[in-house]
């Protein structure tokens, strides 16, 4: 039960530390620099590593939030797998990170915290009744978000494909 609590206090720390990241942005107190650029081809280390706390909006940053709150409130998601899902994250390789519904270029930057929501999402797939209304509505969100503007698709897909394969376990126990 405490490390449960121990993710929640931590999905707190990061929602709020992403929301306040996005405000310094914003009104210019934090410089841009090497760290803002993502996951993309020829980008540094800390770019890679900092990609799921930079968002390219405020809007972002908060939709973002709102899903890690869901689920870490909402399933039993414990610390370790917060962490599994943000090593996921970011060892997304770039040719499947810059994938989008409009086929976006390798040049493409992929920033927000998304990649750890969907491994989050997938870990979360054994806990959930309706399995594969679940999985349509995961889809089908992702198509929605991707046909309104640049979503990292592939990002979205890995993330997913590697939380679902994590929980495997827990999905072919009997009950």
């Amino acid at each position: 039960m405490r490390q449960r609590e121990d993710a929640k206090a931590a999905a707190l720390v990061v929602g709020i530390g992403i929301v306040l990241l996005q405000v310094l942005r914003s009104i210019g107190l934090l410089p841009e620099g090497e760290w803002t650029r993502g996951i993309a081809a020829g980008a540094p280390l800390v770019s890679r590593m900092a990609h799921p706390f930079v968002h390219a909006g405020m809007c972002h940053a908060l939709l973002n939030v709102y899903v890690l709150w869901q689920i870490v409130f909402f399933f039993p998601i414990r610390l370790r797998h917060l962490a599994m899902a943000y090593v996921v994250a970011c060892c997304c390789p770039v040719a499947i990170a810059v994938w989008t519904a409009g086929g976006g270029s390798a040049s493409l930057s992929v920033v927000g915290l998304s990649g750890v929501d969907y491994v989050l999402m997938g870990k979360a797939l054994p806990y959930v009744a309706r399995k594969i209304r679940f999985c349509a509505v995961v889809a089908g969100w992702t198509v929605l978000a991707a046909a309104v503007g640049s979503v990292a698709v592939g990002l979205h897909f890995y993330g997913f494909v590697v939380g679902v394969l994590s929980a495997m376990p827990l999905l072919l126990r009997r009950r």
